[in-house]
């Protein structure tokens, strides 16, 4: 690129012109249309981009779409400001049409959440399920239930909305966050990690507000020096569309000294690296994240654990589940010991089915607030950690909490040495529907079954490559589409799920964090296989069967057909909805015919419409008589049907620049001479043939389009023009529906060296564009271009090669300028896909075989 700016710059020396003002006017525009073309090219790509992830269903996050949007806005303010410079007052109302649009993509794009104004600390007594904006979901509902059932829930209070909006805006943490999010990006596991570091420091070090200390402390005065449990309530956690369960931090015995420290870590796990990944893979927008926060008193356990009012995996409504580990109930959700199950019938209230566990910890509130870890062994491992009685109890409560509700319920709870029976969270319960129970494993099945028995916690079935997850390196290595295999179900874990075919651990429970997450997620999982990670060293392949509870060797389709389907992520989400939005001012062009009377700035509705304008009036700019130099802009003398219209921009043409056409002899560009040679080596055979699908599919876009149709009154058809200087080409190129841009740079330094093609549109439907567009992709990602997909468009792009590589390389596009349009419509089936790619193979080996033979050229370098 820079010796193609070079060559620009030196036009003015090899100007004959007799007039130096016009010469250098020409010499201005030419630069300032060389940079419109650029901005162009670049604004189309991203708008490609954006058009992909609002079709594909991507995962997005607020702050790439934010960044997507400047982005795309910044290509076409660009555009303006060279087509302005290129013609002087003549489209200055184009700014504020831009202007226009612009404004209302950002009100489109601004967080809609309003802030809260209300007291920075309430009592639990004070809070019920209108509480809600303020406290969170999980206090919200906890007073709820306290006040209306009369159920015991530890004393506590909630630190608000209000107080993390006026702790993060005197503190300008928004914008700082804002500013870390861009600067690290949020699409690898690894960036994700290095943003939540950078944000927990900037939170770390900031004051909290004067009120909201001494608020926090009057809280804490009101309790008889407490051991508080500090418990994220973010107010979109624990609701029916997204649990975060274990995504958020919680701190347990903290003294009322260390509580300002605690309220900052649990506000700074808003932003952890799986806090994000879960934000990111529900379509939630990260900038409306909001946290509020719980402080309760802790209660000194003996047993805890995870109610389900109803069974997760399937309709069986009549069950009530009860998982129990002794000390505190932390150890169930975090996964680090497998427990107890009672299995309650609703109507009889029967222990209808129960399993002991052999549980190797639990977990203790001790005397100076600190939570201890305890092994256990011999009896006291698989002693009960509650009785039948206690199930019951259990039970009741938990049925009354739905009734209350109406929906099913996930509640976690402790109790007392002298059997009181805290609720220490509930909240909605999703439940997966499965299907008619699955035919019996056939003989083969049976035979690669490699392990049985195992617990299920998210149904449905998927195979892959088994692979290990124990450290932190191993969280940064996993692959995309591999089965997910650990010791015990941790929540970081999740991160990893919207990456992973299934999910295996040793150790957890099917009511902990993790298994949560697998099930919203839909990825199966079997949370309790002892002995899987001895058992599936050195296996390959293997297939998850997360609904019966048993892994095979190897893929094993019928499995996965036979398996439970995976629960779909919901379509519309807050991401989703706030980039379709934008997207309306954004990708859709109406203005397509520069002859009619609407082709004006005033009537540009997006920013496609701008850069349409702006690079057809651009064109016509550029090919103005007046101000130019004479014969710097002439007709290509040529035998082809299409007009051609050629600037010189120095060195690329020889001959009398008096001159109103020119002929190919006269063309000096080597990259041009190569293109036209891949242009008109073999004939074109036509458009060919579609059938009826393909042929009604450009009927469609003929008719939503219509100034695009070939044969309409416009010139988009015949604008057709190269840009050439001796060792450089450009081509701009419109057949109907198709959009083209080839250039090159073909000089002695390899360094500076290189071919670009981009490409777009097609007039049958888009996964007949799909498929053309893949294939074109294959031949010259196979000749040593790195390439880019997004449906219908395509960039790519060599570099650092010899000259002569260039000049093959712009005869490979040069052809495949010609002879891929409207194929489109014939993509039909792979049949006609394998009968053209194996035709282009064939013409372009013939096409570079005779460049190999011509002088001062070389065979192209793959």
């Amino acid at each position: 690129m820079r010796a193609a700016i070079k060559t620009f710059f030196n036009f003015i020396h090899r100007q004959q012109d007799r007039d130096t003002g016009n010469r250098e006017k020409f010499l201005a525009k030419s630069e300032n249309f060389r940079l419109l073309l650029a901005a162009n090219n670049k604004a189309l790509e991203t708008m490609a981009e954006m058009q992909e992830a609002s079709r594909s269903g991507r995962v997005l996050g607020i702050a790439h779409v934010r960044a997507q949007s400047l982005k795309v806005a910044a290509g076409v303010r660009q555009m303006i400001e060279r087509l302005c410079r290129m013609a002087p007052g003549k489209y200055e109302e184009l700014r504020q049409v831009f202007n226009d649009i612009v404004q209302t993509m950002d009100k489109t794009l601004n967080a809609h959440a309003e802030r809260p104004v209300g007291p920075l600390v309430l009592d639990l007594d004070d809070i019920h399920a209108g509480s809600l904006p303020e406290t969170g979901s999980k206090m919200a509902l906890l007073g709820e239930v306290r006040a209306k059932l009369g159920v015991r829930v530890p004393e506590g209070f909630s630190i608000t909305a209000s107080a993390f909006h006026l702790f993060m805006e005197r503190t300008r943490l928004f914008d700082e966050i804002n500013r870390l999010i861009q600067i690290h990006g949020c699409g690898t596991l690894e960036e994700l990690q290095a943003l939540e570091e950078s944000i927990r420091n900037a939170i770390d070090m900031a004051p909290l507000p004067p009120e909201l200390e001494k608020a926090m402390t009057d809280a804490c005065e009101k309790m008889d020096d407490p051991k508080l449990a500090v418990r994220s309530s973010a107010l979109c956690e624990d609701t029916e569309m997204a649990s975060y369960a274990g995504q958020f931090l919680s701190m347990l015995g903290v003294k009322p000294r260390r509580l300002a420290d605690a309220y900052r870590a649990v506000l700074a796990s808003l932003y952890s690296a799986t806090a994000m990944t879960y934000t990111l893979n529900r379509g939630l927008r990260e900038d409306e994240m909001v946290m509020a926060v719980g402080c309760m008193e802790m209660v000194r356990a003996v047993a805890g654990g995870v109610i389900y009012t109803r069974f997760p995996m399937g309709d069986n409504n009549r069950r009530i589940v009860i998982n129990a580990v002794r000390g505190l109930p932390c150890a169930v959700v975090d996964g680090s010991t497998q427990a107890d199950s009672f299995v309650i019938d609703r109507k009889t209230l029967d222990v209808v089915d129960k399993e002991i566990a052999e549980k190797s910890v639990r977990y203790v509130l001790g005397r100076d607030g600190r939570i201890g870890k305890e092994k256990l062994y011999g009896e006291a491992s698989v002693t009960p950690a509650i009785s039948d009685e206690d199930a019951v109890r259990l039970a009741k409560i938990a049925a009354r909490i739905e009734e209350h509700f109406r929906h099913p319920q996930d509640i976690e709870w402790a109790m007392k040495r002298n059997g009181q029976i805290y609720i220490l969270q509930c909240r909605p319960l999703a439940v997966c529907k499965l299907p008619a129970s699955p035919p019996p494993d056939d003989d083969a099945d049976r035979l690669f079954a490699l392990l049985s028995g195992c617990i299920p916690a998210s149904p449905g079935a998927a195979s892959g490559y088994v692979v290990k997850v124990e450290t932190d390196s191993d969280m940064l290595r996993f692959p995309d589409g591999a089965v997910l295999l650990a010791r015990t179900a941790k929540p970081q874990l999740s991160a990893l799920l919207p990456r992973a075919s299934a999910l295996i651990t040793e150790y957890g429970s099917a009511a902990g964090h993790l298994a949560n997450v697998s099930r919203e997620f839909g990825i199966p999982a079997l949370i309790g296989a002892p002995g899987a990670m001895e058992r599936l060293s050195g296996v390959s392949i293997v297939t998850v069967n997360g609904t019966t509870g048993t892994i095979y060797l190897g893929h094993r389709e019928q499995q996965i057909v036979n398996a439970a389907a995976r629960n779909e992520p919901r379509r519309a989400t807050d991401v989703s909805q706030a980039l379709e939005g934008v997207m309306q001012y954004v990708s859709p062009l109406s203005l397509t015919d520069p002859e009619s009377p609407d082709f004006r700035p005033e009537m540009c509705r997006s920013l496609h419409d701008i850069t349409r304008f702006c690079h057809e009036k651009g064109v016509a700019e550029m090919f103005a008589m007046g101000d130019r130099p004479s014969g710097s802009a002439r007709r290509l003398k040529t035998d082809r049907h299409m007009q051609y219209w050629l600037v010189d921009i120095g060195g690329g043409t020889s001959g009398s620049d008096e001159d109103k056409a020119i002929g190919l002899e006269d063309v000096r560009s080597n990259p041009m001479q190569a293109l036209w040679k891949g242009m008109t080596a073999i004939p074109w055979d036509g458009p060919p043939p579609a059938c009826a699908k393909g042929f009604m599919s450009v009927l469609t876009t003929a008719a939503q389009t219509p100034g695009l149709a070939p044969g309409a009154a416009n010139s988009m058809g015949e604008r057709n023009y190269f840009i050439v200087g001796r060792n450089y080409c450009n081509l701009q190129s419109r057949f109907g529906f198709h959009f083209c841009t080839i250039e090159g740079f073909a000089g002695d330094d390899p360094g500076e060296n290189y071919a670009l093609f981009q490409f777009q549109g097609g007039g049958a439907d888009m996964a007949r564009r799909n498929i053309r567009t893949r294939m074109v992709a294959d031949i010259l990602e196979r000749r040593g271009f790195i390439v880019e997909v997004r449906e219908d468009s395509l960039f790519a792009r060599l570099e650092r090669v010899s000259r002569p590589a260039v000049e093959q390389a712009m005869a490979i596009l040069g052809y495949l300028l010609m002879h891929t349009r409207q194929i489109d419509m014939a993509m039909a089936d792979p049949e006609a896909e394998r009968r053209y790619r194996e035709k282009f193979d064939t013409d372009i080996a013939a096409i570079l075989a005779d460049i190999a033979t011509e002088p001062d050229t070389a065979r192209y370098l793959s």
